[in-house]
């Protein structure tokens, strides 16, 4: 860029244009920003090459000690890792077997598999964001055999609890009575 300034510069002298006239001013004005602002973008060009270069360096050291680390916790685990198989497929066989459900987070709209655990305990948390946010299954024995299954749902906008029933769920996305914002809801069996 600073060579390109030059090159202006250069044919604007070869012109002879006078200085000393308005126009002659402005000219020259306008080449020495010219020339002044290609020296700044050249330095910044530098200063964000050597960034990267840094950046790329930064990375490749956090590569070598995720390795490193990963590598040590492998090695940790190799013996529990015997003790531990039957537990562990025990617990396979529960979490394949349990039924969870798709959410949209109400803060970024991803989607959000919430289990029955999940569904007890009152709340979820969202993993692409970070959000938690309430919802719980209505646990009344005597409607769920009579009546369609309930689900209690916490607006996260207004803080307003709305009971929906799980047709109303699976039909469309419900929109919460207090403040009309949708809820986002898609419960699936997996």
């Amino acid at each position: 860029m600073k060579e390109k300034a030059a090159y202006l510069r250069g044919l604007i002298e070869g012109l002879g244009i006078d200085e000393t006239t308005k126009e002659g001013k402005v000219i020259k004005a306008m080449s020495e920003l010219l020339g002044e602002l290609a020296e700044a973008v050249d330095g910044i060009d530098e200063d964000v090459t050597r960034a990267y270069d840094q950046i790329n360096d930064l990375s490749e050291e956090l590569e070598d000690l995720e390795a490193d680390l990963y590598e040590d916790d492998e090695d940790d685990e190799e013996p529990e890792e015997e003790e531990e198989d039957t537990e562990e497929d025990d617990n396979d066989d529960d979490i394949a077997s349990e039924p969870f459900y798709e959410v949209a987070c109400p803060n970024c709209g991803e989607t959000v598999y919430v289990s029955e655990d999940d569904l007890d305990a009152g709340e979820a948390n969202c993993a692409h964001c970070g959000v938690t946010f309430e919802v719980a299954l209505e646990d009344d024995d005597e409607e769920q055999e009579e009546g369609p299954v309930q689900y209690e749902v916490t607006c996260p906008a207004c803080g307003q609890t709305t009971v929906f029933e799980e047709d109303d769920l699976l039909d469309g996305a419900p929109k919460c009575p207090g403040c009309g914002k949708p809820l986002d809801f898609e419960v699936t069996e997996e």
